[in-house]
């Protein structure tokens, strides 16, 4: 095990931003966390030593630079899969042991596909995978640049084997973020097409209601795919998306051969210190712009018996997941039906804490959680099953998770809703709901619709 030394720098935020500042150091790996909306901190990470990923249950490293025993070689090895997971192999051969001054100061930063949570629940997949994206990548990063929204302080920070070289990549971080940004590609967006028709989904809607009448599962969250031809700047559509639609959750990644843009406002799991805490989302209204019809709107979320049945359904499940990997008895409701307001839609939402179990692991952590509850129904693993038979495509990443994971041991994963990815000249959506038994196929279809608009209108 290598032990860190960190290195960091503050200055006020003054004309910086976090998209100001990733706009100049964007290049292939570079990855934005942004709180623009009831969060505290946003990072910009960038130049990872290591990036990890896998793919049909190979998993791959590729070193890109050195870094304590880690030397620069170019292509890394194929790594075995076996019971434990090759990113926390990575993160065990470091140990940031001093507190840094946010809760993220180097690590892993990166994503897992809804089909790899599928994998870890033990369904076997078959739905068809036209896509073709890592099942989960991350990078390993030794220099930040985290923005505390609070205070107003903009933080550099580096770790390396000593002093003098983590103080030496302080310098390298000011003289980075001197660069100008890169060229932002204007591109073009081709006609938006759902791989079902209104009338399928409809059908699709009452195949869910059969299998909630014969007992087999109480909730299920079915999704429609949106597809277009595209070839414009992720970055662009990303920055559009973020001042139309702030979230606490939003994210940005470039990668070699496609980018992930999410406007999320759900957290999946957090960890600090022995501390866990998960907010599931369930229930949804359209804003509306006239203040009183507005107001109208959220009584009516909260008074939704169907809604609320939802969400406590989803709070139930999560507290089941907490309570694989939580002391006894910890496991507690912090807040119930609480309201959440977007740009377009407010959503009803509940936060649920607990305390880690002593010697429970990263993996364990997000294996008990991912994929999130309230993006699959319950139980978890035959709602999974179900959704396999019933939608066309793998999700990839809509619906399965982005964060990080520090090498101080805390960790921080949305759900990746409101999100888009661009690959191969092509941009793919989705947009789900939950369905009981007592769902109106017709509202489950508006409600999608709705969810939506912030990414139809920021891919104009």
């Amino acid at each position: 095990m290598s032990y860190l030394k960190l290195a960091t720098e503050k200055i006020l935020v003054g004309d910086n931003s976090p998209q100001s500042v990733f706009s100049v150091l964007r290049n292939n790996y570079s990855v934005l966390l942004e709180s623009s909306k009831d969060g505290r901190y946003s990072y910009v990470v960038y130049d990872p030593f290591l990036v990890v990923w896998r793919k049909k249950h190979v998993t791959q490293s590729q070193v890109l630079k050195e870094f304590f025993d880690i030397k620069k070689k170019g292509d890394g090895g194929i790594v075995e899969d076996g019971e434990s997971w090759f990113v926390e192999e990575v993160l065990k051969k470091f140990e940031q042991k001093m507190d840094g001054p946010v809760p993220f100061c180097g690590g892993a930063v990166g994503y897992l596909s809804y089909d790899y949570g599928v994998e870890l629940t033990g369904v076997d997949q078959q739905v068809f995978d036209d896509v073709q994206i890592p099942d989960y990548s991350f990078g390993f990063y030794d220099k930040v640049i985290a923005f505390d929204h609070e205070t107003g302080v903009m933080h550099m920070l580096a770790l390396a084997e000593s002093d003098l070289k983590a103080e030496r990549k302080i310098e390298e971080i000011k003289n980075e973020m001197t660069g100008e940004g890169g060229l932002i590609r204007k591109g073009e967006i081709g006609d938006i097409e759902s791989n079902l028709s209104k009338e399928s989904y409809l059908e699709k809607i009452e195949k869910v209601k059969e299998y909630l009448k014969d007992g087999e599962t109480y909730q299920v969250n079915f999704s429609q795919r949106f597809k277009a031809k595209s070839t414009l700047d992720g970055f662009k559509v990303y920055k559009k998306m973020t001042r139309d639609n702030p979230t606490p959750y939003a994210c940005y990644f470039k990668y070699p051969d496609f980018e992930i843009v999410s406007c999320s406002p759900e957290l999946l799991i957090k960890k600090e210190g022995a501390s866990l805490e998960s907010w599931p989302i369930k229930g949804t209204v359209e804003r509306k712009k006239n203040k009183n019809a507005d107001d109208y709107q959220a009584r009516k979320l909260l008074n939704d018996k169907k809604i609320d049945a939802e969400l406590s359904m989803i709070v139930d499940l999560v507290r089941n997941d907490l309570g694989i990997i939580s002391e006894i008895g910890s496991v507690e409701v912090k807040e119930h039906k609480a309201l959440q307001y977007l740009s377009h839609v407010i959503h009803t939402f509940s936060k649920i804490g607990s305390q880690v179990r002593k010697g429970v692991s990263v993996f364990e952590i997000l294996k008990a959680m991912f994929p999130g509850g309230s993006i699959t129904g319950c139980p978890k693993k035959r709602t999974v099953e179900i959704i396999d038979k019933l939608e066309d495509f793998k999700r990839g990443v809509y619906t399965g998770s982005a964060g990080f994971i520090g090498f101080n041991g805390e960790m921080e994963f949305n759900i990746l809703i409101r999100t888009l990815l661009l690959k191969d000249n092509y941009a793919f959506f989705g947009a789900g709901g939950g369905i009981v038994v007592d769902s109106d196929g017709q509202s489950e279809y508006e409600e999608t619709i709705n969810k939506v608009k912030v990414i139809f209108e920021s891919l104009k």
